[in-house]
């Protein structure tokens, strides 16, 4: 076996580390607890951007077979969004007016994601 063989062998990924890994990340995205450090939630803001936008990009390259699996990925990215909206509530950085809109853009999407399941 050459080096390269090797490193490829130590350094892949097999289902159990990525399951592991998964689990944390869930546990990471759950919004059961309230920060009290601005901080830490500006911190798990940023962590439900980047796997928005990572999921965003996952779309984008079209490896999805059928559309049922392509509106998972949408369904789960609105609820991405929604948790990073409700940190800003927690978060005090959005005024009534903020509040509003957001409201109203949740209340278009949830219409939009109606109508499509009901096609």
């Amino acid at each position: 076996m050459n080096a390269i063989e090797r490193i490829k062998k130590h350094n892949s990924i097999d289902k159990v580390e990525f399951d592991s890994i998964s689990k944390l990340m869930f546990q990471s995205f759950q919004n059961d607890k309230e920060f009290k450090n601005e901080n830490q939630l500006t911190k798990k803001e940023e962590l439900l951007t980047s796997f928005t936008q990572f999921l965003e990009k996952y779309l984008e390259l079209d490896l999805l077979n059928s559309k049922k699996e392509k509106l998972e990925i949408i369904n789960f990215i609105d609820k991405m969004n929604m948790q990073k909206e409700l940190l800003e509530l927690q978060k005090g950085d959005n005024s009534i007016s903020n509040i509003q809109i957001a409201a109203d853009r949740l209340g278009k999407k949830s219409q939009s994601t109606f109508e499509i399941k009901n096609k």
